[in-house]
C-alpha cells in the first residue's frame, strides 16, 4: 500500500474467505467494507481493531467465526443491504456479531429503528441482532418458523414485538434484558418459550401466552417487575425452574380449566415470587371457593402456592396425591375437604396455611393414621379434624355431613 497507514480498508470482490486472525490488532483501522464475494470470515478476523468505527457486511457472507470482532469497542455502525440474509448469518457466538459493540444497524445507509423481518425468512439466527439498540420495534415476517437463542438478546430501546402464527420457538435468552419492551403479541403456533426468552423485560406488564404453548422455560419470565397478570392456556405442561421470579407486580394468573392447571409441572415457579396478594382467575372470576374436578387424580408439587385469593377447597374421590407444596402460603385458606383416597400428602403441601381451623376428611380415624404425610404440614395436622358419617353418630367426637353441598358439622 505505498507505506501508507491503512485507516480504510476495502476487501476487492475475488476474495472469498477472510481467514483466522487475518486482520487482528489492526489499530489503525476506523473503517471496512468486504466485498460481495465473501461468504465467509474467520474466528478473531478483527478482534482487536481497537479504531474500528464502521464495518459493512455484503449479503453473500453465511458466517462469521468465533470472536471475529472481539474487543472492536469503537465500532458505533454495521453497514448491510439486505435483512433476509443477515438473519440466516450463523455467527460463531456473542462477540461474533459487530452489533456487539456498534449498537447501530444501517439497512441501505439508513439507521434501522423500526424493523420488519421478511416473509422470505424461516429463521432469525442466534445473535443475529443482539445489542441492537437502534431498534424500536419489531414485526416478523409470516415465513419466521424459529427465533433462535439472543437472536434480540440485550435491544434495550426495543419496546413491541409482534411475533406471527408461523413462528413455533422462541430460544433460550431470545429477548433478554429488553427492558423497554411494553408490549408482545406472540403467535398461535408457539410451543416453547425458551430459557430467560424474556428475562429482565421490566416493563411488560401482561402477558397472554397462545394455546400452543406447552413448555415456559427456566427464568422465562423473570425479573418482570412491571407484569401484573399472566394467562396460562390449557396446552401448557410444564414452567421451568423460576419462570416467574421477582416479578414483583404480579397479582394475577389467569386460566381456563382447573384439571390442566393440576397437572401442569413446576407450577411453584410460576406463583412464588409475585406481591403479596396473588389471584387466580377461572374463566375470568376470581377462584375463592376451589372445586377439583373428578377427573384429576393428583394434585401436581406448588399447584395453589401462595394462591391468596382461595378460602375453601374441595378435593374429590378420585385424587389420590397431593404434592409438595401444593397450597403452601395460602393464607386465606379456612377449610378443605380432603378424601379417603388421598394416601400421601407431599412436603410442605400446607405450609402457612395458619388461618385454616377446620379439616372435612372423607374417613374414619384410622383411615386418617394410614395417610403418608410429609413435613411441615402443621396446619393440616394442627387443625380441627371432623369425620365424614351420613347419620348423626351417637358417640361423641367431630363429624360431619354435607347439608346442600357444604360440609357443615354434626
Amino acid at each position: 500500500m505505498n507505506n501508507e497507514l491503512v485507516t480504510e480498508l476495502t476487501i476487492p470482490d475475488g476474495v472469498t474467505s477472510i481467514g483466522d486472525y487475518a486482520f487482528r490488532g489492526c489499530s489503525s483501522l476506523t473503517s471496512v467494507t468486504i466485498g460481495d464475494s465473501v461468504t465467509s470470515i474467520g474466528d478473531y478476523a478483527f478482534r482487536d481493531c481497537s479504531s474500528l468505527t464502521s464495518i459493512t457486511i455484503p449479503d453473500s457472507v453465511t458466517s462469521i467465526g468465533n470472536y471475529a470482532f472481539y474487543d472492536c469497542s469503537s465500532l458505533t455502525s454495521v453497514y448491510i443491504s439486505d435483512v433476509s440474509a443477515w438473519c440466516n448469518i450463523s455467527f460463531g457466538n456473542y462477540s461474533s456479531n459487530p452489533l456487539y459493540y456498534a449498537k447501530n444497524l444501517y439497512l441501505n445507509n439508513e439507521l434501522v429503528t423500526e424493523l420488519t423481518i421478511p416473509d422470505g425468512v424461516t429463521s432469525i439466527s442466534s445473535y443475529a441482532f443482539e445489542y441492537c439498540s437502534s431498534l424500536t420495534s419489531v414485526t416478523i415476517g409470516n415465513g419466521v418458523i424459529s427465533i433462535c437463542e439472543d437472536a434480540f438478546y440485550y435491544c434495550d430501546s426495543l419496546t413491541s414485538v409482534t411475533i406471527p402464527d408461523s413462528v413455533t420457538s422462541i430460544g433460550e435468552d431470545a429477548f433478554y434484558h429488553c427492558y423497554r419492551l411494553k408490549s408482545i403479541s406472540i403467535g398461535n403456533s408457539v410451543t416453547s418459550i425458551g430459557k430467560g426468552a424474556f428475562y429482565y423485560c421490566q416493563n411488560l406488564t401482561s402477558i397472554t401466552i397462545p394455546d400452543s404453548v406447552t413448555s415456559i422455560g427456566d427464568h422465562a419470565f423473570g425479573f418482570c417487575g412491571s407484569l401484573t397478570s399472566v394467562t396460562i392456556p390449557n396446552s401448557v405442561t410444564s414452567i421451568g425452574e423460576d419462570a416467574f421470579e421477582y416479578c414483583g407486580s404480579l397479582t394475577s394468573v389467569y386460566i381456563s380449566d382447573i384439571a390442566a392447571w393440576c397437572n401442569i409441572s413446576g407450577l411453584y415457579n410460576l406463583m412464588s415470587y409475585g406481591s403479596i396478594n396473588k389471584n387466580l382467575y377461572l374463566n375470568n372470576g376470581l377462584v375463592t371457593e376451589l372445586i377439583i374436578p373428578d377427573s384429576v387424580t393428583s394434585i401436581g408439587k406448588g399447584a395453589f402456592y401462595n394462591c391468596d385469593s382461595l378460602t375453601s377447597i374441595t378435593i374429590p374421590n378420585s385424587v389420590t396425591s397431593i404434592g409438595a407444596a401444593a397450597f403452601a402460603d395460602c393464607d386465606s385458606l379456612r377449610t378443605i375437604t380432603i378424601p379417603n383416597s388421598v394416601t400421601s400428602i407431599g412436603n410442605s403441601a400446607f405450609h402457612n396455611c395458619d388461618r385454616m381451623p377446620r379439616v372435612y376428611y372423607k374417613g374414619t380415624v384410622s383411615d386418617w393414621s394410614s395417610i403418608l404425610i410429609d413435613s411441615f404440614n402443621k396446619p393440616l395436622t394442627n387443625a380441627t379434624r371432623y369425620y365424614y358419617s351420613e347419620t348423626k353418630p351417637t358417640t361423641t367426637g367431630n363429624y360431619w355431613h354435607y347439608v346442600d353441598g357444604v360440609p357443615t358439622k354434626w
